[in-house]
């Protein structure tokens, strides 16, 4: 069984966040597929909502990691399990990202191309592996999670409080020798709604992968899914027309 895990928390994002994630989904995918979401609003579209009674001790995107954990949301130890960003928009067939074949001890990712030589490859907003190979992750955060919240924070790495799982889970990736696989690039582009930001992207994506673009009038047929990959990049406020037709 392949499960799509997603995390919605009251806060930047509305529950349609998770529907229409959900819906397209549906859309775009031909594998079967079980949505979960650990939610704190009961009211999100999937197929299972884990309530999420808020700890203390954990913040934010953080829940996440509840996942790696094999007691979780019901896994079975033949089960890939795929954590996926709710801020992301799909716009073509995902077969091959979904069904992309994932071993022991391993972790698919996007490939991170954007950001410049320093930012990490992997990106959070999709990570698959099998249930319970990288259970370490869980347990090494679970030991001491304030510690790790606030780690790349204090270390100016990101900067924004409670930021930085990514960045957990790729040192987990280096220290523990996980085998860190990326989906190719031209799959995935980011956006931000700044448009000085947003046209660097487009022409970066078009030089390193030889397109003609990135996104015009809509997104390249090559690429995938959209990621809304910042703070403030909300998908409800964006200027884009192309997003009615694909996020909904």
């Amino acid at each position: 069984m392949i499960k799509i895990c997603t995390l919605y928390f009251e806060g930047k994002y509305t529950p349609d966040y998770v529907e229409k994630l959900y819906n397209s989904l549906k859309r775009n995918c031909s594998i079967p597929f079980e949505f979960i979401c650990y939610s704190d609003n009961p009211n999100v579209k999937a197929d299972i909502v884990i309530p999420l009674k808020h700890h203390s001790e954990i913040k934010k995107h953080w829940y996440k990691l509840s996942y790696f954990c094999p007691l979780f949301a019901n896994q079975n130890p033949d089960d890939e399990i795929i954590i996926m960003d709710i801020d992301q928009v799909i716009t073509n067939n995902v077969d091959d990202m979904i069904g992309y074949p994932v071993a022991d001890n391993e972790l698919i990712s996007y490939n991170k191309w954007w950001g410049g030589k320093r930012t990490l490859k992997l990106n959070a907003g999709f990570m698959k592996f099998k249930s319970g190979s990288l259970k370490i992750i869980w347990d090494e955060f679970i030991r001491c999670p304030e510690d790790w919240q606030l780690n790349w924070y204090k270390r100016g790495v990101v900067h924004h409080k409670y930021y930085g799982e990514q960045n957990f889970v790729n040192w987990m990736c280096d220290k523990h020798k996980i085998k860190l696989t990326l989906l190719p690039g031209e799959w995935v582009c980011k956006l931000t709604n700044r448009e000085d930001e947003d046209r660097e992207n487009n022409v970066l994506y078009m030089k390193m992968f030889k397109k003609d673009y990135m996104i015009l009038d809509k997104p390249n047929d090559d690429i995938k899914i959209v990621h809304f990959a910042n703070p403030n990049a909300n998908i409800h406020t964006s200027k884009y027309e192309w997003i009615k037709d694909y996020w909904k």
